[in-house]
């Protein structure tokens, strides 16, 4: 059992003097044949199993480090033994979001770290331990690049990392390490020791409801293992429902949001698109950047010069959660973290945050509204030493805690590349959609669709909702929808174990959240609308934009709650805060003097215009 003294987040010790190591891209780091990356990557596996087989009960435990962020709703590092915690440690819909998960991934990351210490000096010869060590200590925990496609200016398909489709993983023996050996794959799937549900109290997990009118639950309690796509009504095997890998990639791609008429649906590398754009975004502020949450004066609509605001790294990550996982642990706010592809996930976020940090220092908690979070207000239940939790601005510089990303750092020092060498990598990863709007003739202008909308508007029942075109010969279009990411406010029981206190403050006070879908690229690839091979003058295709833009709130059960040609079906009051507006603008490309694209540039966009809807 762990000791009941507070749990110090430091990171992995670096020597004076030395080059800080970086977190990698998974499936670079697990191609790479080096006899370094080989024993990294084995005795990365062999403390992954040792972590998620330490008793529950232990706060050390993988168990209780995923619990931190929601279910079991129980007290972590700061009373033994714990005891429920009806308050809740969650942050989304905060401005702290990228703050508060960057210990958490600190906390995985040097759990593992001292795991892997204890296994070289317990069970690696001695005559093979310097070599292990030696790598250990450049070890960090890799991140998957969710949307990177297979290399600069690429077209392949977005896909999980390869290690987490693999059952079993092949991996040098710590006892023996020139013998391999084969293992179940600890990056494949977390088994609990029992079903959740029969976990001693109070560190067993309920189920969570899903439809605010019927008695439909995710069916957590009953599962041992997690799971992507498993929990279908008709899988008798829910104890350990399975890993579609398969339809996670397809979802990744195709965004499987509700459809009427499922045919015609090109996959499009949206998801590329809008990393690119959050990173060339010139947003007003940290909390524009970083979260979904919408606080103005009345909870007004946005104004066409805040449009740059609505889009934001939150909404993005909520929408890959359930393209991730579907009917599954990822797409769920309560057990999201026990599935262990949520820590490669999260640690991609990190990265996506340090860049633009790097990108944009000028900017750091200059939030202008009173009730946002403050960078020194305390990151529970984080410890930054034995007396002092972690607070935003302890963790705004991610170096001295011993990890870096390639990205952001001038080769050989512990420096920040220069911006334009940074906004050079972004294109290379992620520009491959911009570049096709430039190629030829350029496309023009921008066209984006911004959602104000209420996540606790079912009391906190995740919701998706759907943007198409309905077009005058009958077809749909779909264009994305906006995932809540959310949770029920309130458990099976209608206690208050269910939510959290941020969640239930901010339903209280009004705050509602924001999300913006961007169109061009869409646009341009659903050529077959208008036969051209650009898009239409910006007349006609905001004449499209405002004729036939629809769209739906559907349940994560499929379940239609709301649709904007029949506003009068289901109950209009509960989506009364829902707001939607679209507006277009100038795009104005990185260019030479002949007028050539340039790589160390980013596109600006600004000076947004309405689209009046004709649904509004």
């Amino acid at each position: 059992m762990s000791s009941n003294k507070p749990y110090v987040i430091k990171g992995i010790p670096v020597d004076a003097g030395q080059i800080i190591p970086v977190r990698r891209d998974i499936d670079e780091w697990y191609e790479d044949t080096s006899r370094q990356s080989r024993i990294q990557l084995s005795i990365f596996i062999w403390a992954l199993r040792e972590f998620q087989s330490i008793d529950y009960k232990d706060r050390l435990s993988y168990f209780q480090i995923a619990g931190i962020h929601h279910f079991p709703l129980i007290t972590w590092d700061e009373e033994e033994p714990p005891v429920p915690n009806k308050p809740g440690y969650c942050v989304h819909n905060n401005v702290t979001f990228p703050t508060w998960h960057r210990p958490y991934m600190l906390l995985f990351e040097q759990r593992l770290f001292e795991i892997m210490e204890t296994t070289i000096k317990e069970t690696v010869p001695e005559s093979h331990k310097q070599e292990w060590r030696d790598a250990a200590r450049q070890w960090r925990l890799p991140y998957w690049d969710f949307a990177k496609t297979s290399g600069p200016h690429a077209t392949g398909p977005l896909s999980l990392p390869v290690l987490c489709g693999l059952a079993n993983v092949v991996i040098l023996n710590p006892a023996n390490p020139e013998t391999p050996i084969e293992l179940p794959n600890p990056v494949y799937k977390y088994r609990a020791p029992d079903l959740m549900g029969n976990l001693d109290k109070p560190f067993h997990i309920p189920p969570e409801r899903i439809d605010p009118d019927k008695d439909d639950y995710y069916p957590w309690d009953k599962c041992q293992a997690t799971t992507k796509y498993g929990l279908l009504k008709n899988n008798p095997h829910i104890q350990d429902a399975g890993q579609d890998v398969t339809k996670s990639n397809l979802a990744l791609n195709e965004h499987p949001w509700y459809r009427p008429n499922k045919a015609g649906f090109p996959p499009l590398q949206t998801l590329t698109y809008e990393v690119h754009r959050l990173l060339s975004f010139k947003f007003s502020s940290w909390g524009a950047f970083a979260s979904t949450k919408w606080c103005n004066e009345e909870n007004k609509p946005p104004a066409s010069q805040q449009t740059r605001d609505i889009l934001s790294l939150e909404y993005i990550h909520n929408n890959v959660h359930p393209d991730l996982q579907g009917a599954g642990h990822m797409s769920s706010v309560p057990v999201a973290a026990f599935d262990p592809i949520f820590w490669l996930y999260h640690n991609n976020v990190d990265r996506l945050t340090a860049i633009w940090q790097v990108l944009n220092q000028d900017h750091w908690f200059d939030e202008p509204h009173p009730s946002d979070a403050k960078p020194d207000d305390p990151l529970k239940p984080f410890h930054v030493s034995k007396d002092k939790y972690f607070t935003s601005d302890d963790a705004r510089f991610w170096r001295k805690y011993g990890y870096d990303y390639d990205i952001v750092k001038k080769p050989g020092t512990n420096e920040d590349r220069a911006p334009e060498e940074v906004k050079m990598k972004i294109n290379q990863l992620y520009g491959e959609p911009i570049s096709r709007l430039h190629e030829g003739q350029p496309v023009e202008y921008d066209y984006v669709i911004n959602v104000i909308y209420d996540r606790y508007a079912l009391d906190g029942i995740p919701y998706t909702i759907v943007f198409y075109l309905h077009l005058k010969d009958g077809s749909y279009k779909c264009l994305g929808g906006v995932y809540t990411f959310s949770t029920k406010l309130s458990d099976a029981q209608d206690t208050e174990r269910g939510g959290c206190d941020n969640c239930r403050e901010q339903k209280k006070a009004g705050v509602l959240a924001s999300a913006q879908i961007p169109l061009t690229y869409t646009l341009y690839e659903r050529q077959e609308w208008h036969n051209l091979g650009k898009l239409l003058p910006v007349k006609e295709t905001a004449d499209i934009i405002r004729q036939h833009l629809c769209w739906k709130v559907v349940g994560v059960n499929n379940s239609i709650l709301f649709d904007s040609e029949q506003p009068m079906r289901g109950d209009p009051a509960t989506w009364r805060s829902l707001d939607v507006t679209a507006a277009y603008s100038e795009i104005h490309y990185p260019v030479d003097r002949n007028y050539k694209y340039i790589d160390r540039g980013l596109p600006a966009y600004h000076n947004y215009l309405p689209i009046h809807l004709s649904a509004t």
